[in-house]
């Protein structure tokens, strides 16, 4: 069903109405606002229809999946949205989409989001009208919208300073696969408000702008500086979780080399030993050294100058 909401000024506030289909003949007073979220794909279909909503635009409103995106084409503007609808930033279960269709007298929504907050935040407030209802409910979703990024990323901040201050004290595998986690989902968030920025930039730069007939430009502005910030702070807390994890495989990286630096110097100390053993190990009758009466001891004694040897050269080398 389609939910109707309309302000009637007899009754001084907001009614409802549930309908199928919206009558060729409503008597609504504008702003209108209809929610689809409890429609069927059909009794959608014929409602963008019945408004002479263009099909590319249709389809596009339609769609579950769709980066955000702005097209106007008659009286109508599709403007395609995505919050951020997880608790922190430990994984990426879902993107929040709202899908808005506005004229200057009618606002249709579409919100495919299962978080249920969020849900009842992306819902136009319902106040008495303005000079410009239907701008104002945009502005009011599009703040909402960048405000979900905006709470998050400033606790966000907070989590990545104590995990800054555990890698440094005692960093392990642990710290590094959520270190991991976090660059992935951050990567993504950084995608969807890279689109949202771009959107209103193309608004605020460009002349003759669809949306600069909708909005004033001080809140074009207002838009584009907030999903700006929110990208260049994303960007930021990724470069330093790159930083972590690069300080972190260096640091590994240096351990591992002193381990393999002992290893070596263990077998170039062997090495030799292990020579002369195998060469006086060998069932050879006409072997001279073995009817010495001190061969083993000499034996012994020049391998352990060997040994002596290397690691005194070692430490003229400063390898330990």
């Amino acid at each position: 069903m389609i939910s109707v909401n309309y302000y009637d000024p007899e009754l001084g506030g907001w009614q409802q109405q549930q309908v199928s289909r919206l009558p060729a003949n409503a008597r609504h007073t504008p702003p209108l606002w209809l929610d689809l979220q409890q429609a069927s794909a059909a009794e959608e279909q014929q409602l963008l229809q019945d408004l002479g909503i263009a099909a590319t635009m249709a389809e596009d409103f339609s769609k579950t999946r769709h980066p955000p995106k702005f097209e106007a084409v008659g009286d109508f503007n599709l403007l395609i949205l995505r919050a951020y609808a997880d608790a922190d930033f430990s994984e990426l279960t879902e993107n929040a989409q709202l899908n808005l269709l506005f004229s200057q007298d009618i606002l249709i929504t579409k919100l495919h989001c299962s978080q249920q907050l969020l849900r009842s935040q992306l819902q136009p407030q319902l106040t008495q009208p303005g000079n410009n209802p239907i701008s104002d409910w945009v502005k009011q979703l599009t703040l909402t919208v960048s405000a979900s990024y905006l709470e998050k990323l400033l606790v966000f901040e907070d989590e990545l300073g104590e995990l800054e201050d555990r890698m440094l004290h005692k960093g392990n595998d642990e710290l590094m696969t959520m270190m991991m986690r976090y660059r992935s989902v951050l990567r993504k968030v950084s995608r969807n408000l890279a689109y949202q920025k771009d959107l209103f930039a193309d608004a605020l730069f460009e002349e003759q702008h669809s949306l600069l007939r909708r909005f004033a430009l001080a809140d074009l502005r207002d838009f584009y500086e907030k999903f700006e910030r929110l990208h260049s702070m994303t960007e930021m807390y990724y470069d330093q979780l790159s930083d972590l994890v690069q300080g972190y495989l260096s640091t590994t990286s240096h351990q591992i080399n002193e381990r393999m630096k002992v290893l070596t110097m263990v077998s170039s100390i062997f090495i030799p030993l292990t020579f002369v053993a195998g060469i006086y190990g060998m069932n050879f009758s006409n072997m001279p050294e073995l009817e010495l009466e001190w061969g083993y001891y000499l034996t012994l004694g020049f391998m352990l100058a060997v040994g002596l040897g290397s690691l005194i050269w070692f430490k003229h080398l400063k390898w330990w």
